[in-house]
């Protein structure tokens, strides 16, 4: 564990866990974007050979006129050349255009969608991280509480103090993994996209491998995706079960535990976990929808240079 992040040790379990998950994984992206493209690495040689062909292939379709190569496609595919070469060539350019975007821009849409919820009030959540840690503790606790109400040899549901302290336990786990596991799963998954960006963006060159670039692009907006939803997920829960998480609070310190509190407590937190799980798969079938235009169907449709366009059932446009 780097220095930097071996700070946030004992800062509470989903402050600790988020936080670090977030150090850990920007500090792999660079290295692993960084091994492979500097120094005189496989990829870079790879990389060279790639670019060789490619280029040699696009020169003898546009001398021969072999394929549907057009002169006027020459300014998209030096774009094109520049644009890979930009982001296998420059940290800086691909943290801007890629893993910023991936990791920053998914939280700070979720902040701006959720600012009226976070500023109507100081409940939990104005402060996510802070108000997810505060509604665990306080779910752990209460659950702790209840139990030893029960006494040790209860189990399950064999009264209302055993059944209390089941629901609040179960949902103490089910809040963490449902949000900060998801949160923390979904950046480890972009930090290891975009270490492995480089190989993939050098993919898009020859288009009997963009497939596998589009998968990746793909990949990539799904975890986004799950980033951004779940963050919206965790505001409008705080928002929610601020005033549960408050009473079960006040009822534990008071020494006064209402079972059906705490149980109506719990069932909510297994509500939400419910819909952060159709949330995931939402934002996985759009990113799944994502396509890139398809320049050579527009080509069939203006038909050859100089003679008028066909539609597709041979009537001129």
């Amino acid at each position: 564990m780097s220095t930097p992040c071996a700070t946030l040790v004992d800062d509470g379990i989903v402050r600790g866990v988020l936080a670090t998950v977030q150090c850990q994984t920007r500090a792999y992206a660079e290295g692993g974007y960084m091994a492979l493209t500097t120094g005189s690495s496989v990829f870079q040689t790879a990389l060279t050979a790639l670019l060789t062909i490619y280029i040699a292939l696009v020169g003898y379709r546009l001398l021969f006129a072999q394929g549907e190569a057009r002169i006027s496609d020459a300014p998209l595919i030096a774009l094109n050349i520049g644009v890979i070469l930009a982001l296998v060539t420059s940290w800086a350019t691909f943290q801007t255009m890629v893993f910023d975007l991936a990791d920053r821009a998914p939280i700070e849409i979720a902040a701006i969608v959720s600012a009226p919820l976070q500023e109507s009030g100081s409940g939990l959540a104005a402060r996510p991280v802070d108000g997810l840690q505060a509604a665990y503790d306080e779910f752990s606790n209460t659950g702790a509480a209840y139990g030893r109400i029960a006494g040790p040899d209860a189990k399950g549901y064999s009264s209302p103090q055993a059944a209390a302290a089941e629901t609040t336990a179960a949902a103490s786990g089910v809040l963490f993994f449902m949000t900060a596991g998801v949160i923390s799963a979904s950046t480890l998954a972009i930090g290891v996209l975009t270490a492995l960006g480089p190989i993939f963006i050098a993919f898009a060159l020859m288009a009997v491998t963009r497939g596998l670039f589009m998968g990746w692009v793909r990949a990539l907006a799904a975890v986004a995706l799950v980033q951004l939803v779940a963050w919206l997920l965790v505001v409008l829960m705080l928002s929610v079960i601020d005033p549960w998480v408050a009473t079960l609070n006040a009822q534990r310190l008071g020494q006064r535990l209402d079972p059906q509190t705490a149980m109506s407590a719990g069932a909510l937190g297994f509500v939400f976990a419910f819909g952060q799980l159709a949330l995931i798969i939402g934002a996985v079938v759009v990113a799944m929808g994502f396509r890139l235009p398809d320049l050579s169907a527009r080509r069939d449709l203006r038909g050859p240079i100089g003679a008028p366009g066909k539609s597709p059932a041979g009537a001129a446009v």
